[in-house]
């Protein structure tokens, strides 16, 4: 999803929620600064050289930065990702490498930069890995090995990095091993141009980059995971928001196919955009702020602004362009955004595009209807109950913003009705839409889930458990088992909420876990309700399991559905929507993301 951030938040009292997105890097999310010294237990040997790793927080070993792939540099740019050269030398495997090319958020936190500074590195193709302690002799192997869970980070493809999680909880407890990547964000990771499919063949003609750079880690996952403890034919790929949805489109392509077993898409989505959209657009009949669909800035638009600011001489069509382009440095490049617009939805370049090589061209949805056309492996799909309100909170026509330290909703009645149905667009995206897509295709091994926690405090007046609720990105440190994201989150999560709250991350951590071993989620928790597939057709039975405490009376299953064409049906039951004057001006706003609702739904045309 986009990155709508706009402010330069200093003390919020939640600000651990927007780190949670992938829009931020918060120093206290680091592994602390004395994993430092290599530890001898730790030499692995790898298809490129050995390497030596660190000691974690509790009893676990890291292996951080460790390149998978060549750096994608000068010639390599808008490449597909080559094998990483070999080295003789130990590789010291102890520190982060420099995340990729972004323009710095504000919510930083102390972290990197300054709100709009350029950060990162072209060269930022590296992964890290946590496992369960083992010394060199008593790595897991034969029918030992564990199983491997891919962390995909979000921040929508244009942000984010994986200093911001600290899976290592979820590895003690539950005895897995979890990797995170990075990949190309941006222009650097989606980019369509003609003259690329011209010049190049196969991969290399690609417009998804930072998909290819996924595909590449998964590879090197498969050669090398193994020399861990893990096991190559047991991989899990997860992943929220922007992460989530790739874990769908790695989920229906072609070229992924085999390299993972299970997938977990969390507040992910299914929108694919045509090379032909990606590149030029008719601004007249589809203008910038309109269908979200042609919401993003093309590649002509982005070429014009490079030669409006006199970085380049040459047009989209013209011969030579995509030379000044890969000549230009990475920071020129990301002069066709300023400061002021950068987290504005509509000055992103499209992402998740239908090239033919790594995506289809038709559509997602059209691949997952197909069991021959997706992975046909085990996947949970999944969305938090009230998405939108992560953003809603700062959107200046619902809410009164007084310093960054007071929020108030203009019209709690409206803010919570719009928060509602922009998220239930967000679940038929990413959850009962796909669903029915996958199971009505003939693959039934499909898991649905909604995230409900929503029991943050009071503070000065302000009721987060309505402004904020369960926001985006909120179920992340529950699934990762790491609560501790500094000062900023003792207001979030309180000695009040934290029996509750940990008892609920210990129930997801197996559930996600469970699905990894074995490729349905479980729990061995008394008295917890059976995590049911998705069934087949739209009857009227249990379909999603609903993630709360259990004084919320959860986990429970719920016969909730919300596919594309039940959109407006739900509205017009609610009891709410007698108070909406103009209803189809709500539902175009409210259901902007959901292509076609319109017809779908047989109303406003």
């Amino acid at each position: 999803m986009e990155n709508k951030m706009k402010k330069n938040i200093l003390t919020v009292t939640f600000l651990s929620i927007f780190a949670f997105t992938s829009c931020t890097t918060i120093d206290s999310i680091k592994p602390s600064s004395d994993i430092i010294k290599t530890s001898p237990d730790t030499v692995r040997s790898t298809n490129s050289g050995p390497v030596i790793g660190a000691e974690g927080e509790d009893g676990i070993h890291i292996w951080l930065g460790i390149p998978y792939a060549e750096p994608p540099i000068d010639k390599l740019r808008w490449k597909a990702p080559r094998n990483v050269s070999s080295w003789d030398k130990v590789y010291e495997a102890i520190n982060f490498a420099s995340p990729c090319v972004q323009i710095q958020s504000s919510l930083t936190g102390g972290g990197l930069a300054k709100p709009g500074d350029i950060v990162g590195n072209e060269d930022c193709l590296y992964l890290n890995i946590y496992a369960p302690a083992y010394t060199i002799n008593s790595v897991p192997n034969e029918n030992n090995k564990l199983p491997v869970m891919v962390w995909i980070h979000g921040g929508g493809n244009t942000s984010g990095m994986t200093s911001e999680y600290n899976p290592q909880k979820l590895v003690a407890s539950q005895n897995v091993i979890v990797v995170t990547i990075s990949y190309r964000l941006g222009i650097f990771g989606w980019f369509s141009h003609p003259e690329l499919r011209n010049r190049s063949d196969g991969l290399d003609a690609s417009a998804n980059f930072g998909l290819l750079d996924q595909i590449k880690a998964l590879e090197w996952l498969r050669d090398n995971i193994e020399n861990f403890g893990g096991d190559s034919n047991n991989i899990t790929i997860f992943g929220e928001s922007a992460g989530g949805q790739n874990v769908i489109a790695l989920y229906v392509s072609p070229i992924a196919k085999g390299l993972f077993h299970r997938a977990i898409s969390q507040s992910g989505g299914i929108t694919l955009t045509s090379i032909a959209d990606s590149e030029e657009i008719d601004r007249i009949s589809y203008p910038l702020n309109g269908n979200y669909k042609y919401r993003h800035k093309t590649t002509k638009e982005f070429i014009n602004n490079l030669l409006n600011k006199g970085i380049i001489n040459t047009h989209l069509n013209e011969t030579g362009n995509i030379e000044e382009l890969i000549n230009l440095k990475a920071t020129d490049l990301m002069l066709s955004w300023t400061t002021g617009e950068v987290w504005e939805g509509t000055t992103q370049m499209a992402r998740i595009i239908g090239d033919g090589y790594v995506l289809p061209k038709d559509s997602i949805l059209d691949a997952l209807k197909d069991k021959n056309r997706h992975a046909n492996v085990p996947i949970i799909l999944g969305v938090n109950k009230d998405e939108n309100k992560t953003f809603n909170l700062f959107n200046e026509e619902l809410v009164t913003n007084i310093l960054n330290l007071t929020f108030i909703a203009k019209d709690p009645f409206f803010y919570d009705l719009k928060s509602d149905y922009q998220s239930l667009a967000w679940r038929s995206n990413a959850v009962d839409t796909p669903a029915d897509a996958i199971v009505g295709g003939g693959y039934p091994n499909v898991y649905a889930y909604r995230f409900d926690w929503d029991e943050q405090p009071s503070i000065l007046g302000m009721d987060f458990s309505f402004l904020l609720g369960a926001g985006h990105g909120l179920e992340i440190p529950f699934v990762m088992g790491d609560f501790d994201f500094g000062r900023q989150t003792r207001f979030l999560f309180t000695k009040k909420n934290e029996y509750e709250r940990n008892k609920l991350s210990e129930i997801i951590m197996q559930y996600w876990t469970h699905f990894a071993k074995e490729g349905y989620p479980s729990n061995e928790s008394d008295n917890i309700t059976q995590w049911e597939k998705w069934p087949k057709g739209g009857i009227n039975q249990n379909r999603i399991m609903i993630l709360d405490t259990e004084q919320s009376n959860a986990p429970r299953m719920s016969n909730g559905y919300v596919p594309h064409n039940k959109l407006v049906s739900i509205f017009e039951n609610d009891e709410r929507s007698l108070k909406v004057d103009n209803k189809c001006s709500f539902f175009e706003d409210v259901f902007s993301w959901v292509d076609n609702w319109k017809i779908k739904n047989n109303v406003c045309q």
